[in-house]
């Protein structure tokens, strides 16, 4: 049977149309390789890049951010970087307002993985600004799940709760389960010692426990702001915070302490690696 005329010529429309949209896709993808050789358009990697400065402290506090050295320093458009500092501003990172321009609300802080908290010991960044407040230190019996948890069979252990504050704001609220047969008035003097210093993780471990530290293991999850915890940190509830679960150990591999930290996820960052014996000077 002969086929009618406008089938074939059906084919030959819908091939043209394949050889537009091919060319067309062509040319979106030069265009796109293009536009990345000169400039960054994408408002969530300039998000990326700012925060990551303020994190380092490579964005002067003292100073307005000015959007013309945003767009030089990081090559990117100004659409860019204004739409970047709005998704700041929304963070509660940086304050933008008409005439007086964009400043940095509150820095970053950086916790090291296998740290207690900031890096706050003579020399560090952040030396002078972290004060802790213990809220409570008592002893109590070791629950099932805690000895499931350190693997090992403790008949109690001294329970730990303290609130940090970096420049006088809540940072931190962090709950330990502490495996040392020190009375409390003992344990509090060698607690309380640690909080004018601020020594390295070591020697913490050394004061704290009176045993050498081997290292410790960490896993950090998102989770939401319950009511009491949004108080002591100042938060709303069902803000975002990170949870993090630390184990710490001396250098025969027993456990030492078990804690829970819930940080303000919007101004720690929790980097590095996990802290092992002797780390004292990690970048």
């Amino acid at each position: 049977m002969t086929r009618p005329f406008f089938d074939d010529h059906s084919g030959s429309v819908a091939a043209h149309l394949r050889r537009q949209a091919d060319e067309q896709r062509t040319r979106y993808i030069r265009a796109q390789s293009n536009r990345g050789e000169k400039s960054v358009t994408s408002p969530r990697r300039v998000y990326e890049l700012i925060r990551s400065g303020i994190r380092r402290g490579t964005m002067p506090h003292d100073e307005v951010l000015s959007e013309q050295h945003l767009i030089e320093t990081l090559g990117a458009t100004r659409n860019a970087v204004r739409k970047a500092l709005q998704m700041l501003a929304d963070d509660g990172v940086v304050v933008r307002a008409r005439r007086a321009g964009t400043s940095i609300a509150h820095d970053i802080v950086a916790v090291r993985e296998g740290e207690i908290g900031p890096r706050a010991w003579a020399g560090a960044p952040d030396e002078g600004r972290l004060t802790v407040e213990t809220l409570e230190c008592r002893r109590i019996t070791a629950p099932a799940v805690i000895q499931e948890f350190i693997g090992t069979e403790v008949d109690t252990v001294i329970l730990l709760e303290q609130i940090g504050r970096m420049g006088g704001k809540p940072l931190y609220l962090r709950v330990g389960y502490c495996i040392t047969d020190f009375d409390i008035e003992d344990f509090k003097v060698r607690i309380e010692s640690n909080h004018s210093e601020f020594p390295p993780m070591a020697v913490a471990h050394q004061r704290i426990f009176d045993t050498t530290f081997g290292g410790s293991s960490s896993v950090v999850e998102a989770i939401s702001c319950q009511e009491r915890l949004a108080e002591l940190l100042e938060m709303q509830v069902g803000s975002p915070v990170l949870l993090r679960e630390l184990i710490t150990r001396d250098t025969e591999g027993r456990p030492a302490e078990l804690s829970f930290t819930h940080f303000r996820a919007d101004r720690v960052a929790i980097i590095g690696s996990t802290v092992t014996a002797g780390s004292t000077t990690l970048n």
